[in-house]
């Protein structure tokens, strides 16, 4: 008897999932345990493995159709095997109102909604792998010739494809055009290629007054999600941002002596991570929650740390964390960074959490006004660490200096609350052996 595939449930809160990508076609041969379908859920993305062996039979749902939870998508089973006949669709939800664009000059606004259009002969098969690599490298799969046995396009091929930085619009261009970034010459820095540097390239029909049309791209469920509860976060809590500036110049030391003698290897925000944690130990109000007229104190410190993965903004949570050493710490938010951009993440990594941190000093920003991830009572925004002259010991010196960004519930946590709490991460920060002992 046919076997058959079902949109899987992975949380409580799931209702419904979306189709991205079949890994297998009808008739393929599929083992027990082998992944047949790539789906997307309202947290994460994830491969759904065959619970048969033999080849599949039919499949009742295409690519970017949105299931319902237990709903079956596909029957797997003998070849020439009878399948039952297929259940009627789920009634099509009414489409939610579409936010009129804000026009912006600056053709970097587009971001990542040029970055994800489909091709245009139709979604491109690639491995989770692939997927990450390609995005980590700035590259369209389209570029890509596949070498996997279903036509597939596997980690080794992008791995094979020259790195080009280009802006998302450059890019969408480059490949309407049919121009070659690997032949263009940027000038941004290191080289990165804008739209117009595409203007002066021969191949296609680029000119300058040229009208280029919109793309619509539907949000990922993640983004539709994730957006959501920021407005309803934004909407709902009391909210101040208060900064400060940490002299970070003894951690950077003390981390490169650690890299150079350990096997392990620490980065900057590892050490944010063991410094809020010491610090919401010492002020454990920043680790309740608000309940009507009451406040819960949290028994564990679960502590979210916000990646960006091609599909959106995810935060996972690294569980007891007060009890972990620097090393498990580093470890956990590897671990967990790496399963979220490989879209490998379960509903149980993306909840619970008590206390967020939100890392974008990478993109040389100095200050920021994180939203709190509800119903946290703050989220730490980590700033980039600049080169700053002051004085030591009465002559100039070079400093280290990061900028720490703290947006807190003002029902929870009253201004002196906050201050203190994010004087104590500073603390931690520029005498990092008393965080460590």
């Amino acid at each position: 008897m046919a076997g058959s595939i079902i949109m899987p449930k992975t949380g409580m809160a799931m209702e419904e999932g979306t189709i991205l990508q079949w890994l297998k076609k009808e008739g393929d041969p599929v083992e027990k345990g082998e992944p047949i379908v790539e789906v997307e859920t309202d947290k994460t993305t994830m491969e759904v493995e065959s619970d048969f062996e033999g080849t599949v039979l039919k499949i009742l749902r295409d690519e970017g159709e949105v299931v319902p939870v237990t709903q079956v998508i596909a029957w797997v089973g003998k070849p020439g095997e009878a399948v039952p006949e297929a259940e009627p669709a789920a009634a099509p939800q009414a489409a939610a109102p579409q936010a009129s664009a804000e026009q912006a000059p600056a053709e970097e606004t587009a971001a990542a909604v040029l970055s994800t259009a489909p091709a245009a002969e139709g979604r491109i098969k690639a491995t989770p792998a692939a997927k990450r690599i390609a995005g980590e490298k700035g590259i369209s799969l389209s570029q890509v010739s596949p070498s996997g046995r279903s036509g597939e396009i596997r980690a080794r091929d992008v791995e094979q494809i020259k790195e080009v930085r280009a802006t998302p619009v450059a890019r969408y261009l480059a490949e309407k055009e049919g121009i070659d970034l690997t032949t263009v010459s940027g000038s941004g820095v290191d080289g990165k290629v804008f739209s117009r540097d595409l203007l002066s390239q021969p191949s296609g029909s680029m000119h300058r007054g040229e009208v280029v049309e919109d793309t619509r791209v539907k949000l990922t469920k993640i983004q539709q999600i994730t957006g959501q509860r920021m407005l309803r976060s934004h909407q709902e809590i009391p909210t101040v941002t208060i900064n400060t500036d940490a002299d970070v110049t003894s951690m950077l030391d003390v981390r490169a002596q650690m890299n150079g003698k350990l096997e392990h290897h620490f980065t900057i925000n590892d050490f944010v991570l063991k410094a809020a944690v010491r610090a919401l130990e010492e002020n454990p109000r920043v680790n309740s929650v608000l309940d009507g007229d009451e406040l819960i104190y949290r028994g564990e410190i679960n502590l979210g740390v916000a990646v960006a993965t091609p599909r959106g903004l995810l935060v996972p949570v690294i569980r007891r964390a007060g009890g972990m050493s620097l090393t498990q710490l580093s470890s956990a938010a590897a671990g967990l960074a790496a399963s979220g951009r490989e879209g490998k993440l379960n509903s149980d990594d993306l909840a619970g959490g008590t206390f967020t941190v939100s890392n974008v000093g990478m993109f040389g920003i100095t200050s920021f006004s994180p939203i709190i991830n509800q119903p946290e009572a703050a989220i730490l925004g980590v700033c980039a660490v600049a080169d700053r002259i002051a004085l030591a010991n009465g002559e100039p010196a070079v400093k280290k200096i990061m900028g720490l960004s703290l947006t807190f519930d003002h029902r929870i946590v009253d201004g002196a609350e906050a201050c203190r709490f994010l004087q104590a991460i500073r603390e931690f920060l520029e005498e990092p052996y008393t965080m460590l002992v």
